[in-house]
């Protein structure tokens, strides 16, 4: 017998890319029939007692702002996406930590590209490489509300990673009605030879071809269109396709520190898309250190 589904898990901050990404998600969870969980992280209890309302003033207090941001943030969801199932979830603790450790009973991660409403200071986009890095799950960082009928886009490189994005990026785009785009950019002469070079390498073609091979078997009614790129950049090339895609999914690697688990290419992505991100991790090692524990939920 299967378990209850896995909620989509959505961080809210205050800040208004904290709301994109939740409207990203609120969306995602209507098309996939999956619940929703806003949560909103809060760090003042791990420093003060006083978190109550001042006295005589109506409405004050750091337990109330953070409530009042879970609500907006709840509301947000509901208005974008209406008969949603939306759980909250006002969660002490530092937000890299704690949506990692959530991230356990997620069927994805939707994290805002930055924002420090609710993050105190943390480097901008730090929660979501964090998050890339440690989830338990896939893991989208959201900069941008897509256009109607943007295409999904998997980029491939024949490894084990990219071809388990590849099967995340099937089911979007299959929940989406979207069109995938099974890219690959290949670099694999010295820039002297790849400036005269105007056909794929064999190679190219062979993992390409795989890879549109595998999205017929997963997804047989998937209307799949085949990009063939060559660059001297991979990461270059890649974010030139984000803008105009629903999301661009990506493997990530699973071993070693922050940089190498992410692999160059993906840190490249995150740091300078414009488009939103997703990011396949083939294992749930555990993530990298972030500041505080797990979190103490209140509700």
């Amino acid at each position: 017998m299967n378990g209850p589904a896995l909620p989509v898990l959505v961080g809210y901050d205050g800040s208004d890319e904290a709301g994109t990404a939740v409207r990203w998600a609120a969306r995602y969870a209507q098309s996939t029939s999956l619940p929703l969980t806003v949560v909103h992280c809060w760090i003042w209890p791990l420093f003060t007692h006083n978190l109550g309302p001042v006295r005589g003033v109506e409405g004050s207090g750091l337990r109330h702002a953070a409530e009042a941001a879970l609500e907006e943030g709840r509301e947000i969801a509901v208005e974008t996406a209406p008969g949603l199932g939306v759980d909250t979830r006002l969660v002490t603790g530092y937000p890299a930590a704690v949506m990692t450790t959530l991230s356990r009973n997620a069927s994805m991660v939707v994290s805002g590209s930055r924002g420090l409403g609710g993050f105190l200071g943390q480097l901008v986009g730090s929660v979501s490489l964090h998050l890339a890095a440690g989830a338990h799950c896939p893991v989208a960082v959201i900069r941008q509300t897509p256009a109607e009928g943007a295409p999904v886009v998997a980029a491939v490189d024949g490894s084990e990673e990219s071809l388990g994005a590849l099967v995340l990026a099937c089911r979007i785009a299959v929940q989406q009605g979207a069109v995938l785009e099974v890219v690959h950019v290949g670099q694999d002469l010295p820039a002297s030879l790849l400036r005269r070079r105007t056909q794929p390498a064999p190679q190219d073609e062979s993992i390409l071809r795989r890879a549109v091979e595998l999205a017929h078997a997963t997804e047989p009614e998937l209307t799949v269109k085949e990009v063939p790129l060559m660059s001297r950049s991979v990461p270059g090339s890649l974010l030139k396709l984000t803008s105009d895609a629903f999301c661009l999914v990506l493997g990530a690697k699973g071993m070693g520190g922050l940089g190498t688990r992410l692999g160059s290419t993906v840190h490249a992505v995150l740091h300078h898309s414009k488009g939103n991100v997703v990011i396949w991790r083939s294992t749930a090692a555990p993530a990298p250190d972030a500041p505080g524990d797990e979190g103490e939920a209140e509700g």
